[in-house]
């Protein structure tokens, strides 16, 4: 039985595709919802991993992500997005992103986000960057 939950908020079906079956592998049962709408109405307790996109067509991923993270603050959230502006990554990361994640991303990458976090080294405290260039922690 899975016990674990992610919610993809993304509206780009393809990278949904990619990260449902990443997630699956890994044990956890998948919910996707395409826009902020959808993704408010998707919370639920029980979830534990968020993947939010920073555009959204109803708005910017950073209000979810806000709400998710005062009303389930031991969830880790993972902000996707093609955009790499210092401002977009500084508003999602205080807005309790942990890891922003500049598309695309690669299932290995996703992986290795899955290892870290099962392990308990990337946890609620983590904030980092992951871009062309590599990955950092970021300093909110």
């Amino acid at each position: 039985m899975v016990d674990r939950r992610a919610l993809i908020v993304d509206d780009d079906p393809s990278n949904c595709a990619i990260w449902e079956l990443v997630l699956n592998d890994r044990g956890y049962a998948v919910q996707i919802a395409g826009d902020l709408a959808s993704g408010y109405e998707a919370l639920d307790s029980a979830t534990s991993l968020f993947l939010v996109d920073y555009h959204l067509p109803d708005g910017p991923g950073s209000q979810l992500i806000a709400y998710i993270k005062e009303n389930l603050p031991e969830s880790i959230i993972l902000v996707v997005s093609m955009d790499d502006d210092a401002d977009v990554i500084r508003e999602a990361i205080h807005a309790g992103g942990n890891v922003f994640i500049v598309k695309p991303a690669s299932p290995t990458v996703m992986n290795q986000i899955l290892t870290e976090i099962e392990s308990g080294t990337l946890d609620t405290s983590v904030r980092q960057l992951i871009n062309r260039n590599g990955r950092r922690t970021y300093a909110a």
